[in-house]
């Protein structure tokens, strides 16, 4: 299952390729272990992926290792690695996190026509809402480890319902826009030594009594719209 029919691009490509074999042979790689397929095939399949992610010279590049490929172009081939098996689901941890802004742009591009192609699903792990704002179809927000919102994209952004998620939204700047942006207040909590009740009741500006003893469900507050707050359980009472 794992690399075949679920793939993973992780965020720091340079650490996600081996330094001591070329590009090609690390995508080749894939289809002959998962598919038993012979190393000559693999390998124009390999030249062919890097190909599709917008790799010029491809043939030539194929034989190159990591460290002569730019940061842009290692997050390519490690997404021609992630896609040569055609998986049905593609999770991309931070995928654009250590590349500058005009390579995040294109690598978005990327993976959106890739999705549409071959008929993939994503799940992308990011911090970054503009990049959820623009790409994603359902967003799911967790704080320490915990489900706190799940909403389509646009009822995340305009009918946010959980603490935690405006808390995110009201830190972020709006460009052309003058306002003083609100921080959250406090640390996040210790993993080893989770608070009991809801995680984010340490933090929360509406918090109240209950929230720091009991951990709330997951309420519906819409169509395909939950929330894990006690403060959406006292309006359906």
């Amino acid at each position: 299952i794992r690399g075949d029919e679920i793939s993973i691009i992780f965020q720091d490509p340079m650490t996600s390729l081996n330094p001591v074999y070329t590009v090609g042979d690390q995508i080749a790689e894939v289809p002959i272990i998962h598919e038993k397929e012979n190393k000559k095939s693999a390998f124009k399949r390999a030249i062919d992926m890097l190909k599709k992610v917008g790799i010029p010279s491809a043939e030539a590049r194929a034989k190159q290792y990591p460290h002569q490929f730019s940061g842009g172009m290692r997050q390519r081939g490690v997404i021609g690695m992630s896609l040569v098996c055609s998986p049905d689901l593609l999770i991309a941890d931070e995928p654009t996190t250590a590349l500058d802004v005009t390579i995040q742009s294109q690598i978005l591009k990327l993976l959106l026509k890739l999705r549409e192609d071959m008929d993939s699903g994503i799940i992308l792990i990011t911090h970054n809402l503009g990049v959820v704002a623009e790409i994603s179809d359902s967003v799911a927000v967790m704080y320490a480890g915990k489900l706190m919102e799940k909403a389509s994209v646009s009822d995340l952004f305009n009918k946010t319902s959980h603490p935690y998620t405006k808390g995110l939204l009201a830190s972020l700047p709006v460009p052309g826009k003058k306002k003083e942006l609100t921080p959250i207040e406090g640390q996040p909590p210790d993993l080893h030594n989770l608070p009991s009740g809801c995680r984010f009741s340490h933090r929360c500006p509406k918090a109240m009594e209950k929230c720091h003893k009991e951990a709330p469900p997951m309420f519906e507050v819409g169509k395909n719209h939950y929330s894990a707050c006690w403060l959406e359980g006292d309006k359906n009472e």
